[in-house]
């Protein structure tokens, strides 16, 4: 078999989600790159840029538990681009932060990936809380504020029109606490948190999927748990295999 390669740039046909008023331009896009290396029993080291960094899983499925899972990986990554996004919407803006605490709550049903059943692989659910430290007090600001993020932000919108069941949710109080953005979100889904905020303030303002026109209720989550299903009392964190 003769391979076939070629000098023209890679392209797929547009599929700009309606949201979004503008084309992709070429001349305006930059080329991310990531080598990954099978290192055995499951683990990958990947390299990007002058850094490098291990992927894993846990022992139980094979795995030598010596980093993250890939799907781990994903989820810190929401968490680390919609802080980056958070602070330059707000430098933008002139919105003053005093501080960005995020937290993922995912689920996956583990046997898309096993081929046990024909589901979709990845998230079917997913919560992306943020705790918001800002003296800004004016709800409508927040709100846009929240819109502007989440509209800008390349994860959030990657999950959202990968249909991983996603929720923004946001809480903003004069500052931030440890733990402040994981207690919230065991909260809402009815886990039990690992470790309570100590000292926290209480929010001026909260609001869930500012950019989808279609904000949650505050009392029933979309596919959240019914009470007393699905739930690990005392636990907040499931075993990762």
């Amino acid at each position: 078999m003769t391979a076939v390669s070629s000098s023209e740039p890679f392209r797929e046909p547009s599929r700009t989600p309606s949201r979004f008023s503008e084309e992709p331009l070429d001349a305006e896009s930059k080329t991310l790159r990531a080598a990954g290396t099978w290192t055995g029993r499951q683990q990958t080291r990947v390299s990007v840029c002058e850094f490098e960094f291990t992927v894993d899983e846990p022992e139980s499925v094979g795995g030598r538990n010596q980093g993250p899972t890939p799907m781990e990986y994903l989820a810190g990554a929401v968490d680390a681009c919609i802080t980056v996004t958070a602070e330059q919407v707000a430098a933008r803006r002139g919105l003053e932060l005093t501080g960005i605490n995020t937290y993922s709550l995912a689920r996956q049903d583990r046997r898309g990936l096993a081929g046990t059943a024909d589901v979709q692989p990845y998230f079917h659910r997913y919560r992306l809380q943020l705790a918001i430290g800002t003296p800004e007090t004016d709800a409508t600001a927040l709100r846009d504020f929240a819109a502007a993020v989440e509209h800008s932000c390349p994860a959030v919108n990657l999950l959202r029109d990968a249909g991983a069941g996603l929720t923004v949710a946001w809480t903003f109080a004069g500052r931030t606490v440890d733990h402040d953005a994981e207690a919230a979100c065991n909260r809402a889904l009815g886990y039990q948190p690992r470790i309570g905020p100590v000292d926290a303030p209480e929010p001026v303002f909260t609001c869930e999927n500012a950019d989808a026109g279609h904000e949650a209720s505050s009392a029933a989550e979309p596919g959240a748990p019914e009470p007393g299903a699905d739930v690990v009392p005392g636990a907040g964190r499931e075993p990762r295999a």
